[in-house]
């Protein structure tokens, strides 16, 4: 038997303490009780735990733990034959002290069996903070350590502030930017079934994505499916898709943008419209008034007009803008200004109020507007004046519903730039070209949605000329019409070899009717076609 398993023998068998005791309170010790006494004696020492050949770090769990809970680090004692070492004494310490990080127990003992001692760490507070544990067993010489790799504790609740909800993506998942869908014919009737993506994005106080929350959505106009309730992925992400049916958005009458909204106790302070609409150039006639000085700081007036279509309908752009609000749990925003990781008195916040859905866009809930009840008292309650670490919080995301105007639209909602209607036909030189622009809405002062790359203005020309876009792309903000421009060219050709075919003498007519597509939506978006304006002109 090698020394070491007899060592493990006789621990096995080792004699119980109250037997010690009894010998030591004997006052007289028979003979031949003495080499019992000192085998004993032997015996613990033979026991008595020694240092192991090698401490090592196993694993922590969990791998990402976030601020406020406990994370398990395990240690693994080997002795000199590599076989696990039981009942070794460890200590653990952190290699430099950490405000707010606590180790427990800060001694422990290797377990039979596997040789493994844990210890817990925990953050306390809402800081970011990181810690490296040590752990050592023996002393002197036979001293065994081990290190922790780095133990990073970061994230805390959802924060209201960290809270972004946009529809579409335009340069990466959750990246919004696609503002508007093609919702309507041009007798005004719903095309319904055209589908965006919808993502919110769940964010702590420190900026770390929220994994696994549930994320629940309201929308004015429009279905959100297949459920309205998406739940975060490792990003922090929740995804969601919608489309538009009915309910309609909710016609509204014309407003006034103004750059300080109402901000009270039930007024949350947003603009009327979002800025990527260009609410701050608006004017009653927007196509009129195109080339007028701007006044962007004062008060504008929102675009109107009667419909030609239907008696007694004013048409104006927030006609179309639909309201949807992304909810989830989690804290009201505030300045940590003494960095304790918690909501201190006199620490600004921000007081929400319960979530609704501003179908009138004026900030604040009216009747009929859907709402979430966060306290139960069965009404909507606005901002109750102290910040909640635990509470519903919300974000509201705005998309526009677009649609094709009609040809009884057509003389307010288009007006020729470059030549002007009144000008001299152009003359296009030898192999030469010239551009040519307009402006264009829907019926509501909108701009046409406008998602592909390739939506502009193309084709429509009679004559010996070649019409192609100069502008195309996908439409990043939402004024009250777009600016359109297309080249019109010289159809003659330069020849490879030899002289190149002379000029039109005289100069030959041209028209030119553009053809302007525009798709209705990122996901199987139809096209809506927009015939612009006449233009005619001569060619040499």
């Amino acid at each position: 038997m090698a020394r070491e398993d007899a060592e493990d023998a006789l621990c096995a068998a080792r004699v119980q303490p109250a037997s010690f005791i009894a010998f030591k309170e004997s006052p007289l010790m028979r003979p031949g009780l003495a080499p019992w006494v000192a085998f004993a004696s032997l015996l613990f020492v033979a026991c008595s735990p020694s240092a192991p050949a090698t401490l090592e770090f196993v694993d922590q769990s969990p791998a990402q733990p976030r601020l406020g809970e406990i994370t398990t680090l395990r240690f693994r004692a080997v002795d000199s034959r590599g076989q696990p070492q039981a009942g070794t004494p460890v200590s653990f310490t952190l290699e430099s002290p950490v405000p707010g990080v606590e180790l427990s127990p800060t001694e422990g003992v290797t377990n039979t069996g596997d040789g493994i001692v844990s210890v817990q760490m925990t953050a306390r507070g809402g800081r970011v903070a990181s810690a490296v544990v040590i752990a050592t067993a023996g002393t002197g010489a036979e001293m065994k350590r081990a290190v922790s790799p780095v133990v990073s504790f970061a994230g805390t609740n959802s924060n209201s502030r960290q809270f972004t909800f946009q529809c579409g993506s335009f340069s990466g998942d959750g990246s919004g930017l696609h503002h508007a869908v093609g919702a309507w014919d041009e007798t005004r009737a719903l095309i319904a079934g055209v589908k965006v993506r919808c993502i919110a994005h769940v964010g702590d106080r420190n900026g770390d994505g929220v994994v696994g929350a549930q994320v629940s959505f309201l929308t004015e106009a429009g279905t959100i499916g297949p459920s309205a309730v998406s739940v975060t992925d490792v990003v922090g992400n929740a995804e969601v898709l919608y489309k538009t049916s009915l309910p309609l958005p909710q016609d509204v009458e014309p407003g006034i943008f103004t750059w300080n909204p109402l901000k009270d106790a039930t007024h949350t302070g947003e603009y009327l419209a979002p800025l990527w609409m260009h609410p701050f150039l608006w004017d009653e006639n927007p196509i009129a008034a195109y080339g007028n000085a701007a006044q962007p700081q004062q008060d504008r007036p929102e675009p109107r007009r009667p419909d030609p279509i239907r008696p007694g309908i004013v048409l104006n752009p927030r006609d179309n803008l639909v309201s949807l609000i992304a909810i989830t749990s989690g804290e009201e925003a505030f300045d940590d200004l003494n960095n304790n990781g918690v909501w201190d008195t006199g620490e600004p916040f921000e007081d929400l109020t319960e979530p609704f859905v501003d179908n009138n866009d004026n900030g604040t809930w009216d009747p009929g507007e859907r709402y979430v009840d966060t306290n139960g008292d069965g009404r909507w309650t606005g901002k109750n004046g102290q910040h909640d670490a635990s509470t519903l919080i919300w974000v509201q995301e705005r998309i526009l519903w677009t649609g094709m105007p009609h040809a009884l639209d057509k003389d307010q909602t288009q007006r020729q730039l470059d030549p002007l209607p009144n000008a001299p036909p152009p003359l296009i030189s030898h192999f030469g070209g010239i551009s040519i622009s307009f402006i264009v809405s829907d019926p509501w002062y909108n701009r046409m949605a406008q998602n592909s790359g390739n939506d502009g203005c193309s084709g429509g020309a009679s004559g010996p000329v070649t019409v192609s876009p100069a502008n195309t792309g996908i439409a990043l903000t939402y004024p009250s019409f777009n600016f359109e421009t297309y080249l019109v060219s010289d159809a003659h050709e330069p020849p490879a070899e030899g002289p190149p075919p002379p000029p039109f003498n005289p100069p030959v007519d041209w028209r030119v009717t553009p053809i302007c597509k525009y798709t209705a939506a990122q996901l199987e978006g139809h096209e809506a076609i927009v015939q612009g304006p006449v233009v005619r002109g001569t060619v040499e």
